[in-house]
């Protein structure tokens, strides 16, 4: 990867892809077969494609990978039998193991059009890639894929240079960026803030100021207190709410009134007796309630992803929560602030010289709830900041070991390598599937596989 982003190389590279595709649609392509993430930036992005391609007429498919097998048992059941290049994939947030994904390209005629924002895991050079594959990704240009541009950004930069009127779907992005990026919005960078500012000035979110409490920032302050999982407050995190209660009355606030509703006397009554800060957030003009505030509604397509990828497909275009949606949303919220509450002040671990393993497979936290719990141990800096984390266990449904891999920017800073490497590290000793970011990644692993990586797991970072 270059040291600096090369923002005139990455557009040119954006372009070509947005031109072959536009040009291609026009009298080549009978079908498009669109693959996307199971997560909400992945949902968000496959939505601004679905959208493109019902304004361009174009029949299409899609289908949702969750990284549990290989690209090339996944591809089999969906790649038609007969090769054809009248055939379009695209793959949105989820494409850049090319490692596994170039030789199952080259042996096809179909087009591949991969967009995503992860790092690679091989040494891409742009002239050397198939003919058929239009790779279009930041991270080879310098940008980083967490800080600089969420797939769905990239989704809709390539969808709108196609159809201006994706414009108007800009707020499937703001969705993609805030489940992505974990930060209030005045922290975005690159073209997550450029994209973030354009929808902004087109009215489809409304930027604004005040407590971050990011997981309830819909409900009641005593609520917001006690489930904010971005900060998550040690102290307030999981408690009771007659503590949380007490705290409000002895300060003087109501504990049931709202969090949008609070004054600026309320606000600076809560800051100054805690560590929370003020920030900006978005929300989304045309929604209601917890769907409005567009965090809460990312974490909840990230819930719904793992429970019910219908539904989760479905209530991104609806205006309120459904009662099902909302169930599973507070049951959710309520035990990830509870699983942080015990990470942080019970939970056994196993520590090496840079890293920290956390076995959740023998503890109440369900696999689907590995990722989102490791992802907010890290930014919330439970841990050491300085050892990468290895949160996970044996997934008795896959009878694998599942991992959740995070580290911190500090980690980097001592020359170490990012969680990206070190799974591909893992992927060429030890096989298993799985890849992610600088930050942030997951592998899947045999058993005997995560063995020898317990026994030498300094050897691979």
């Amino acid at each position: 990867m270059v040291l600096n982003p090369d923002r005139n190389k990455f557009l040119e590279n954006l372009n070509n892809a947005v031109d072959c595709f536009e040009d291609y649609s026009q009298n080549l392509y009978n079908n498009i077969i669109a693959i996307s993430h199971n997560d909400a930036d992945g949902i968000s992005s496959l939505q601004i494609i679905q959208n493109l391609l019902h304004k361009m007429v174009l029949n299409y498919d899609y289908f949702i990978y969750n990284r549990s097998v290989s690209w090339t048992n996944y591809l089999s059941g969906i790649l038609p039998k007969s090769h054809s290049n009248k055939t379009a994939l695209i793959f949105t947030d989820i494409g850049s193991n090319l490692a596994e994904l170039i030789p199952i390209i080259k042996n096809r005629q179909e087009h591949f059009y991969i967009l995503d924002h992860h790092e690679v895991d091989y040494e891409v050079s742009l002239d050397d890639l198939p003919e058929n594959l239009f790779f279009v990704n930041p991270t080879i240009f310098g940008f980083d894929g967490l800080d600089h541009v969420s797939g769905a950004t990239l989704a809709y930069m390539f969808a709108k240079k196609i159809n201006l009127s994706i414009i108007k779907q800009g707020w499937l992005a703001a969705i993609g960026i805030a489940g992505d990026s974990l930060k209030p919005m005045e922290k975005l960078q690159s073209f997550n803030r450029e994209v973030y500012q354009e929808i902004c000035d087109e009215e489809l979110v409304i930027d604004k100021e005040g407590l971050i409490l990011f997981g309830n920032m819909h409900d009641s302050i005593k609520n917001s207190l006690k489930y904010s999982i971005l900060p998550f407050l040690n102290g307030f995190g999981g408690e009771e709410d007659q503590k949380i209660k007490s705290f409000l009355n002895n300060i003087g606030i109501n504990p049931n009134k709202k969090l949008e509703d609070l004054d600026q006397n309320e606000i600076q009554n809560i800051l100054a007796n805690t560590k929370i800060k003020v920030g900006h957030f978005a929300i989304l003009p045309k929604k209601q309630g917890l769907l409005k505030f567009t965090f809460e509604h990312a974490i909840l397509l990230n819930i719904l992803s793992f429970k019910n990828i219908s539904a989760a497909i479905s209530i991104i275009q609806q205006k309120s929560i459904t009662r099902y949606a909302k169930e599973i949303y507070y049951e959710y919220i309520s035990a990830l602030s509870q699983n942080l509450k015990l990470l942080a002040n019970q939970l056994p671990r196993h520590e090496t010289k840079n890293t920290i393993f956390i076995d959740a497979g023998s503890s109440k936290i369900p696999p689907s709830n590995w990722s989102d719990t490791a992802s907010f141990t890290s930014v919330n800096d439970l841990l050491i900041p300085s050892k990468m984390l290895f949160f996970g266990g044996l997934e008795k449904k896959t009878q694998m070991v599942k991992l959740s891999i995070r580290c911190s920017r500090e980690y980097l800073k001592n020359d170490h390598k990012g969680v990206n490497q070190v799974i591909n590290n893992i992927k060429q000793k030890l096989g298993g599937t799985g890849g992610g970011h600088k930050l942030a990644g997951g592998i899947r692993l045999s058993i005997p596989s995560f063995k020898k990586l317990m026994e030498k797991i300094e050897d691979f970072v």
